[in-house]
């Protein structure tokens, strides 16, 4: 039986795969039909294997979460059985991977824009190459519509705006307290100047 392997590198994350060709599905010597095993390993952060179901979820989550960051939407992403999630955090990205094994804590990793784009980039190739013979379920990328997006960043717009101004607003506030008042006012009448006639 042929073993294959075949791995995707790019910068801060490698994807490798291992199976062999599906003959009864007229696969070639060097295909891959059948998945055996596949490990992502993400600079500074545990190595990440299971089966194909789990990958699929991870591509899923991932190319929809990075598609619509690049169009300026910003939201949370989460696979079936939400054994994988993606959210904004703060200027990154937080990968949150639950098991499905017992007794085995999430796990938590960060990412930059560059290791996110990195991490798109590997699973993209994965998904077009040809040398792989297998169904991912995808949805097929259809583009946003402009009024989609308007009504997204206006969403976005009108949040900040509220955190801005209650943030301008503590600030006054904080500002006023600052500056010295006196509330004792001195009601005595100023004495008369006394003047002499010399008559």
């Amino acid at each position: 039986m042929i073993n294959l392997s075949y791995k995707f590198v790019q910068n801060s994350s490698s994807l490798e795969l291992n199976g062999m060709p599906d003959v009864s599905n007229g696969d070639s010597e060097n295909t891959i039909g059948i998945l055996s095993s596949w490990t992502l390993k993400i600079i500074d952060s545990p190595t990440l294997e299971g089966e194909k179901e789990h990958l699929e979820d991870l591509m899923q989550v991932i190319l929809q979460y990075s598609r619509s960051y690049i169009s300026g939407i910003r939201e949370t992403f989460i696979s079936k059985k939400s054994i994988v999630t993606i959210s904004p955090f703060g200027s990154n990205h937080k990968l949150l991977l639950n098991s499905t094994k017992n007794d085995v804590k999430p796990l938590e990793i960060i990412l930059d824009d560059s290791e996110l784009s990195d991490l798109t980039q590997c699973l993209d190739l994965l998904r077009f190459d040809s040398r792989f013979n297998l169904c991912w379920n995808i949805p097929l990328d259809k583009p946003f519509s402009k009024k989609y997006i308007k009504s997204f960043v206006y969403k976005s717009n009108k949040r900040f705006n509220l955190f801005y101004a209650f943030v301008l607003f503590l600030s006054t506030s904080s500002l006023m307290l600052l500056i010295p008042t006196n509330n004792k006012f001195d009601l005595n009448e100023p004495p008369k100047s006394s003047q002499i006639i010399n008559e």
